[in-house]
């Protein structure tokens, strides 16, 4: 899947914790899962990883 700047921004961003707002439909749950996967594959633990999201059909594509 191809991104834009601004989501391969937020997928890629290191050195801080990360807040991702937009609209609805505008990808953030993907985005999200993405820098995830980016994470641990940069060595990060899943312990070490705090995912939040307020609605529960994010949180089930999260699962």
């Amino acid at each position: 899947m191809k991104f834009d700047t601004e989501k391969l921004a937020a997928i890629e961003h290191v050195g801080s914790p990360l807040l991702v707002t937009a609209g609805p439909g505008s990808g953030k749950t993907r985005v999200i899962t993405e820098r995830i996967k980016f994470l641990l594959k940069t060595g990060l633990k899943p312990s070490e990883i705090l995912c939040l999201t307020f609605s529960e059909k994010a949180a089930n594509e999260l699962k």
